[in-house]
This record gives structure tokens, C-alpha cells and sequence, in this order.
């Protein structure tokens, strides 16, 4: 089994060191060509806000749509409640008699991509912008956006995802995790392989609904399946990584376990779904992006349930020693050797570690790009930590839970 170890976190280290510079390459070789084009605001825009049970956000949201930094005349922002049980149409009608751009529809629960799709039918705007109820934006998000739209090709164009004051553990973590987010989409939209998109605002030209219908309603991951969908025809998916967008983030681990599991048993039915995305005729994304991605999920998840399994082995082991000492130790000499020579030198004699050090590099970049395109200022060095020390065990645990859903057919809940 160790020698299986072995040869398969060699396999994944290769598969990953060659994402991670491909990655890098990508980006950089092209980013004079991927350059965000001058912003634009002379296209009717409709935002999408869908609600459920949102009493406390609403406002904040509506607020955040209203003082974009664009022209009055050419934004509406269209409310959807969708059969809430607290106050949120109430309040968001309180808002709407306020503000005349802002209109409010109420309508039998249904999910998010009911009520999207109604929205859709009540905007009036060429670009269509979904905005999740608990999100924030940048005023000049919009503006950078829209330019991408003068490409008649382009058919969707992503932000860049951030955490509203990350404080948890757990928001921590998932701002790192944005942040390599931000990184990957930009490389990926110099290839022409986005292929997952924040549903918080993302924007759409409304004619691709028009023509190839608007959001699956009953699909975990409705805007990963459009996306999927918008590749599946050959249109281009860009990215804009200095248009920001806030969003709270789970704060406890029960909270973000449920929210993961919906996202990758949705990712799992989806990539099924569009399997015939992978292969030579889609380019660099059925070649490169979605292969990789599945192979390294899968070896991840192997190798680090293998070692979590196999360190437990060992200090039971270890434990079960001392055990036949009494624990006793002569000095503290003696007992710093013993760790020193069990521990210590272990694991600074494993080339893995040399290669997962490696690794850690090429993050640090990532996350630096990130930051910087978002322009955020507070240190990020207690979430990076954190993301190095535990986000592979996490992540096996949300890939496992997932799995374990879609195999046996479990319903997997929104919340």
C-alpha cells in the first residue's frame, strides 16, 4: 500500500506542478491581450436579486445595486422574492416606493432558478446581472464588466469573489480559497476555459437566454450548468478580475460542509452531464482544465485520506511505545530527541514535503495576484496559514460527503 502511496502522490505532484506553471504561464504570457477593455455604460443593464428568507441582507444588497457607478437611466434592479417566510418583500417594497428603479416581484417558492428565469422575463435590459441577496459590490463593478460585452461573442463575464470581513476560521479559509479563485478564472479566461462562475454577479448578455433558454430550475449548481452550457456552444466566458464582489461566507464548518456538498454534487451531475466537453475539440478546457481537475480531486482526496489513516496508524504505534515506558523520559534532553528523530526529520526527508513546498510557493502567488487585482489592504497571513495547515483535509471531507450523496442518490438540501 505504501509503495501505491507513493507512486500516486508522485503522479499527483507532477499533474499539479504542471497545472500550477501552465496556470502561471497562461496568465502572464497573455495578460497584455487579457487586459479588461475601457469601462462602458451605455448598455441597459437589469440586476437580478432573488431572495428567500433574506430579511436581514436585503436592504444592504439593493443599497449596494443602487450606488453603482453608472448611469441612472440605463440600470434597473429587479427584486425577486421567492416565497419568502420572513419580511423580505416587505422591506425590499419599502425600498422600491423610494426608489422608482428598483421594481419587486413576489412569487410561489420555486428555488433560485425560478425565480431568475422569472426575472428574466420582467427585464428590460440587454445585459443581465444575477445578484445573490447577501452580496456587495464594488461601484465601478458594473462599468468593468460591461465593456467586455462590445465582443459578440461573449456571452458571460465573471467577477472577482471575495469575503465580506472574514472573522471565522472558516472565512478565513474560504478567503484564500476566493482569492486562488480569482487567480484561476483570469488564466483561464486567457484560454477560453472558464468553466465555473459566481452566481453573486455574474453578468449575461440576454440574448443567449433568448436564444438557448434561461436557468435549469431544478439543478443544485444552476450557474456552473450555464456556464457549462455557454462552453457547450462555443461562446467565450471572460473574466474581470478588478470588478469585486462580497459575499458573507459560512461562518461555521456545519454551515460551509452543507454549502460544499451542494456545490460538488452539483459539479459532479453537471461535468456527467457535459462529459462531452472533454476532448481535443473543446481546446485547452477538455484538454487541460477539466481533465486536471478531475484527477487531481480524485488523487487528493485518495492521498490524504491515505495519510491521515496512515498518521493515526503510526502514533497509535508510537503511543502504544511509550506506553511500555511509563512515558518516562530522563530529561528534557531526551525527550526533544525523541520528537526531534520521530517527527521532525520525517517529515523534512520526505520529498514530498520539498515538492509541497513548492506548491505553497505557487499559491503565495496566486493569492498575491489576487490581492492586488482586488485591492485589498488588511493581511491575509493567519488565513493563508490556515488554508496551508487544513484546507486538503477539509476538502477530502467535503469531496467524500459529496460523493457518498450522489452515489446513493441522498437528497442534497440548500441549507
Amino acid at each position: 500500500m505504501a509503495d501505491i502511496y507513493i507512486i500516486l502522490a508522485y503522479i499527483l505532484s507532477y499533474i499539479g506542478l504542471f497545472a500550477a506553471v501552465f496556470y502561471a504561464i497562461s496568465l502572464f504570457t497573455h495578460y497584455k491581450k487579457g487586459k479588461e477593455p475601457e469601462p462602458k455604460e451605455d448598455k441597459k443593464v437589469s440586476i437580478l436579486i432573488p431572495a428567500y428568507n433574506e430579511e436581514e441582507t436585503i436592504v444592504k444588497t439593493i443599497k449596494s445595486a443602487l450606488s453603482l457607478n453608472y448611469p441612472k437611466e440605463k440600470l434597473e434592479i429587479i427584486v425577486i422574492d421567492d416565497g419568502s417566510k420572513d419580511k423580505t418583500y416587505e422591506i425590499a417594497m419599502a425600498v422600491a416606493s423610494k426608489e422608482k428603479r428598483v421594481k419587486v416581484f413576489r412569487k410561489k417558492n420555486g428555488g433560485k432558478g425560478t425565480a431568475l428565469n422569472f426575472g428574466i422575463k420582467k427585464a428590460r435590459g440587454e445585459i443581465i446581472v444575477s445578484m445573490d441577496a447577501d452580496t456587495t459590490v464594488d461601484r465601478d463593478s458594473l462599468r468593468r464588466m460591461v465593456g467586455f460585452f462590445y465582443n459578440d461573442d461573449v456571452m458571460l463575464v465573471s467577477p472577482s469573489m471575495g469575503v465580506i470581513n472574514p472573522r471565522s476560521i472558516w472565512q478565513r479559509i474560504q478567503q484564500i480559497e476566493y482569492y486562488m479563485g480569482v487567480f484561476l478564472r483570469k488564466s483561464f479566461a486567457t484560454i477560453n476555459a472558464i468553466h465555473v462562475t459566481p452566481g453573486a454577479f455574474s453578468a449575461y448578455r440576454k440574448e443567449y437566454f433568448d436564444k438557448h433558454g434561461g436557468y435549469e430550475e431544478d439543478n443544485l449548481t444552476e450557474d456552473l450548468e450555464l456556464a457549462l452550457r455557454i462552453q457547450s456552444h462555443g461562446y467565450i466566458i471572460e473574466n474581470a478580475p478588478k470588478s469585486c464582489a462580497y459575499t458573507k461566507g459560512p461562518k461555521g464548518f456545519r454551515e460551509l460542509l452543507i454549502q460544499r456538498r451542494r456545490w460538488y454534487a452539483g459539479l459532479i451531475k453537471n461535468l456527467w452531464a457535459y462529459r462531452r466537453l472533454f476532448g481535443f475539440k473543446h481546446g485547452a478546457l477538455g484538454t487541460v482544465v477539466l481533465p486536471v481537475a478531475v484527477v487531481t480531486v480524485f488523487l487528493s482526496v485518495f492521498l490524504t485520506s491515505y495519510v491521515i489513516s496512515r498518521a493515526l496508524s503510526e502514533l497509535w504505534k508510537e503511543l502504544l511505545s511509550l506506553q511500555s515506558i511509563n512515558f518516562q523520559f530522563k530529561d528534557a534532553y531526551e525527550l526533544n530527541s525523541y520528537l526531534f528523530e520521530n517527527f521532525f526529520l520525517l517529515l523534512t526527508t520526505q520529498p514530498i514535503i520539498l515538492i509541497s513546498g513548492v506548491f505553497i510557493l505557487f499559491l503565495g502567488m496566486y493569492v498575491y495576484f489576487s490581492k492586488s487585482q482586488m485591492r485589498y489592504k488588511e493581511s491575509i497571513s493567519f488565513g493563508f496559514v490556515l488554508f496551508v495547515t487544513l484546507y486538503s483535509f477539509v476538502f477530502t471531507i467535503w469531496w467524500l460527503v459529496s460523493v457518498i450523496y450522489v452515489a446513493f442518490n441522498r437528497e442534497v438540501k440548500w441549507r
